[in-house]
Parts: C-alpha cells; sequence; structure tokens
C-alpha cells in the first residue's frame, strides 16, 4: 500500500472521532465510531504479507462485530423506553417523563 491510503485511513479515522465529538443522537453515535473502527481494522491489516498482522486483524474485526451488535441493542432498549426518540436531550425527557 501507498502512503497516500495510509494517511487516507487515518484522516478518516480522525474524521469518525470528531463526528463522534459533535453526535447528539444515536445514529451519529453509533455511525462515527464505525467510520473510527473500520479504519482501524484496515490499519491494523496494512501489512498484508504479516501473517501475524492478519490473525490480528481478523480477530479485531470479530470483536468489533461483537461489540456493534451489543451497542445497537443497548441502543434499541434506548430507543424503546424513551418512546422512539433519537435525540439524546428527548431521550432523556423520555425517561424523565416515564419515571423509570
Amino acid at each position: 500500500m501507498a502512503i497516500a491510503e495510509f494517511l487516507l485511513f487515518v484522516l478518516t479515522a480522525t474524521l469518525g472521532g470528531m463526528f463522534l465529538c459533535g453526535a447528539n443522537d444515536l445514529i451519529t453515535i453509533f455511525v462515527a465510531p464505525e467510520c473510527f473502527n473500520l479504519c482501524s481494522y484496515l490499519l491494523s491489516g496494512y501489512t498484508k504479507k504479516d501473517v501475524q498482522s492478519n490473525e490480528a486483524t481478523t480477530k479485531y474485526l470479530l470483536m468489533g462485530g461483537a461489540n456493534s451488535s451489543i451497542l445497537v441493542h443497548g441502543f434499541s432498549w434506548l430507543y424503546g423506553s424513551s418512546g422512539g426518540e433519537i435525540e439524546l436531550q428527548e431521550i432523556v425527557n423520555g425517561l424523565i417523563n416515564t419515571q423509570m
């Protein structure tokens, strides 16, 4: 891989982190870390010919998929218990109003 691809992955991961800092709804809170994680997966497998790098990338991808599914499950609980809201302030208001 060329240095341009490496820098593209690093900048995209940084962009995902920046979006996460400004997130105020559940969709952005899910998509921004996924952008960051996808670039991290690609960077961990940057050296294709190294067997340990390929193994680490596979394990990292599997663990990341499991973590994303747990995060989505928690978001579905928040979405349901707040009355179908996706913005964080509305979720807080919904949870306060339902006395949960």
